[in-house]
């Protein structure tokens, strides 16, 4: 083989190598510099996760830092569940309850359908009565949460969030600056 056929291949294989990493915006993997900080995945310090412990009618006793300031089961959760919704949501029990911490607040309604497949048709019924031109709310998006279907909406002042889980269906209310813990600490809690 002669010096000149050796670097034409040499060549070649430069500009063919050349061209790839044009083509494809691909660039050789770097090495990591000795002292750089690993990026973390961690939850950021001020959100605080607290699992809910309930209380004896099963009603989560705090909802991230916020605390339970009243609450109202049977008939008195039902009739105001009415109300909201007007006709179409059978239920068979519930309870709405209050929390607040400063000044944060939210608001926690729990209603118990008569099974799993009538609180998913709620769910539905709610989602779609709220839609993409609702005056009271805006902004709605479902989210899949460990196969669990979750609807998020503004209004109000607040953000809300409404699910169903086995034969319960909620509704929470809460100030954005506490909404993710309150979540956090909720998602569990009903059962």
């Amino acid at each position: 083989m002669s010096i000149r056929y050796l670097l034409w291949v040499f060549v070649a294989a430069l500009a063919f190598f050349g061209l790839y990493l044009i083509f494809t915006g691909s660039t050789p993997p770097s090495v990591p510099v000795a002292n750089s900080v690993p990026q973390s995945n961690a939850i950021p310090a001020n959100v605080t996760i607290i699992p809910a412990s309930l209380t004896k009618d099963g009603v989560p006793a705090k909802l991230g830092a916020l605390t339970l300031t009243q609450s109202q089961t049977g008939a008195y959760a039902l009739a105001e569940f009415a109300q909201l919704h007007g006709k179409g949501f059978d239920l068979s029990g519930g309870y709405r309850a209050d929390y607040a911490e400063g000044n944060g607040k939210a608001t926690l309604w729990v209603g118990q359908a008569k099974d799993a497949s009538s609180a998913q048709a709620m769910l539905d019924a709610m989602a779609q009565k709220i839609g993409p031109s609702n005056a009271m709310f805006q902004n709605l998006q479902s989210l899949d949460i460990s196969g669990r279907t979750l609807y998020e909406a503004d209004g109000q002042g607040q953000k809300h969030f409404f699910y169903a889980v086995n034969d319960k269906i909620v509704w929470l209310a809460a100030d954005p600056a506490q909404a993710a813990s309150v979540l956090h600490s909720l998602w569990s809690a009903v059962k």
